[in-house]
């Protein structure tokens, strides 16, 4: 079902601090998630986070031969899950960003509940100060979503850009909603 219009729709625009809202509320749903998968795979493999036993520590011979066993040779096993565990979690907020703007009516939970949603947009309109007409304004495709949440990792890593074009934007347009040919309004 395509509900492209091509003369577009006219949107409130979302203050920044609205869009900040609905990112915090996303990060705090995929800790959550986060946290129930890191629990659940080192239940299923047995694992217990940041434990050093006590028998090994009452038997180490002098606190150089500790220190090396934990320090040294645990530090690279440690980085090697710690950077496992962010690989997934980033995967995981990617995937996420990516199925809820295409499959849930172009909103994360975060966006839903703020009455944010994010459409298409090949050109914008400002036809008030918080106002602007949208073109093409449309569900996001999947390869839109994908490019959006694909060039959100890379801005959210430079944050610099993230913010350049919010200032300079009247519709606080983002570099990634740019690139994306999409933009974030409020739901009607």
């Amino acid at each position: 079902m395509d509900n492209r219009h091509p003369d577009g729709c006219e949107y409130v625009i979302p203050s920044m601090a609205r869009r900040c809202i609905a990112e915090m509320v996303d990060d705090f749903i995929l800790l959550l998630i986060k946290t129930v998968i890191l629990v659940s795979v080192a239940h299923l493999i047995g694992t217990k986070f940041g434990s050093i036993p006590l028998l090994e520590l009452s038997e180490a011979k002098d606190v150089s031969s500790f220190a090396r066993r934990y320090l040294i040779e645990d530090l690279e096993e440690r980085l090697e899950k710690t950077i496992g565990m962010a690989i997934v979690y980033q995967l995981l907020t990617f995937f996420y960003e990516i199925i809820c703007i295409r499959g849930a009516g172009g909103a994360t939970p975060g966006k839903f509940l703020l009455g944010l949603q994010v459409v298409t947009c090949d050109t914008s309109v400002l036809v008030a100060p918080s106002r602007v007409r949208v073109r093409p304004s449309s569900r996001v495709t999947m390869a839109a979503s994908f490019k959006r949440a694909l060039f959100k990792k890379v801005c959210l890593y430079s944050v610099f850009s993230l913010f350049v074009t919010w200032l300079f934007l009247k519709e606080n347009r983002t570099a990634y909603d740019i690139v994306s040919g999409t933009i974030v309004v409020k739901r009607q």
